[in-house]
């Protein structure tokens, strides 16, 4: 694999190439990029809302704290989210798909072993069983904290049961260490230049100072032959580019219980206009990828320079998974932090979970918000 032209980039590998394309596109007629805007409901905007709820932070630690949404995934008309603060537990909701009232999430618990626990998981993908009920992968982010440590338990990988009525089983809940992956890819980006990604960490105790946080993986789905994981990274970019690899085996390992069984297979460059990954999801309805990028805080380049604001500037794309084909630019989201993506079942509603913060001005308590939108890829409306 060698850099083009003096661009960071990763080669394809056709094999892969093939894999990851659907048997169809969306059609040239697809609606032109729309602009959401936080509690502003425009078409194709259904419904916006609120799902802020509480819940200890680990067994052990009984802290309350807000979710905070960081992944999503339908699982038989359920929605599942998961919140990178709380370390042991997903969420439950349900919703109707005509009127969008959605129930209050509930937090089930999933890791009953404190070794387990799920630092900084930041997406949830869906793969159903030929028995029954679905088995939901997630991916901890990989990188360091804030203050460079790389915690073990951010290399977490999770696997958990969610039977045919939606509800998680913590006994047939299993996590594996995949170090191993984190190593390879810093192979890869040693040969190819890529350098780390570093962001400011302000600390009155420690001293301001930017640090080296390695990089992020934020959105995880199989691919449509459920043959290979596919993972975008938030961080670092490539030349103003997303990375984005795969992962073989997956469920093997699991079933083996060994992770050295996962591989990475391929990695890849994708254009989200300068933009990293925040979620992906293979979408059957419209035949394609859906992808949410989104900016990211960066280092303080000198004393005098202003601490450096969390640029929200979030966008979904479509993609057809050809690599040849650029993501297509479906909506700008410039005032919300867009986290998390899913089909709701084949309805011709999508979800984006978002995570406010206190990043906007005037929205002093966190909140998990729900944006409903209506995309089948083309231009006929509800």
């Amino acid at each position: 694999m060698r850099p083009g032209r003096g661009k960071v980039r990763f080669a394809a590998t056709a094999l892969c190439a093939m894999v990851l394309a659907g048997s169809g596109a969306m059609s040239a007629d697809a609606p032109q990029p729309i602009r959401i805007v936080f509690g502003t409901m425009d078409p194709p905007v259904l419904a916006q809302r609120d799902i802020t709820v509480r819940a200890p932070i680990s067994n052990q630690n009984r802290t309350d704290a807000p979710l905070e949404c960081s992944g999503l995934a339908c699982v038989g008309g359920r929605l599942v989210i998961s919140s990178d603060r709380h370390e042991n537990a997903l969420f439950i909701t349900g919703c109707d798909p005509v009127n969008f009232t959605v129930i209050p999430p509930t937090p089930r618990v999933i890791i009953e072993n404190e070794r387990d626990l799920l630092v900084d998981l930041e997406n949830l993908t869906a793969r159903p069983s030929l028995g029954g009920g679905t088995w939901l992968y997630g991916l901890c982010s990989l990188s360091n904290d804030r203050s460079e440590l790389p915690l073990p338990k951010r290399r977490h990988m999770l696997r958990a049961w969610i039977d045919k009525d939606g509800q998680p089983d913590p006994h047939r809940t299993s996590v594996l260490r995949v170090d191993h992956l984190r190593h390879e890819l810093n192979i890869l980006f040693m040969a190819h230049g890529v350098r780390p990604y570093r962001s400011f960490y302000q600390d009155s105790t420690t001293g301001n100072k930017n640090t080296y946080r390695w990089g992020n993986v934020e959105g995880i789905t199989f691919t449509p032959d459920q043959s290979l994981l596919l993972c975008g990274m938030r961080n670092p970019l490539a030349d103003g580019d997303a990375i984005c690899f795969t992962i073989s085996r997956v469920p093997d390992a699991f079933d083996a219980n060994d992770p050295t069984l996962m591989r990475i297979t391929d990695v890849f460059n994708l254009n989200l206009q300068r933009r990293g990954v925040s979620d992906i999801a293979w979408d059957p309805v419209s035949n394609g990828y859906l992808v949410l990028g989104a900016k990211s805080a960066g280092p303080k380049l000198n004393n005098d320079a202003p601490y450096p604001p969390d640029q929200l500037d979030a966008a979904l794309f479509w993609w057809s998974g050809r690599k040849d084909d650029p993501p297509r630019l479906i909506a700008d989201i410039p005032d919300m932090t867009a986290e998390a993506i899913t089909r709701l079942d084949n309805s011709p509603v999508i979800v984006i979970g978002t995570d406010e913060g206190d990043v906007s001005e005037g929205r002093p308590e966190r909140q998990s918000r729900l944006l409903f939108l209506y995309f089948t890829g083309s231009t006929q409306q509800p």
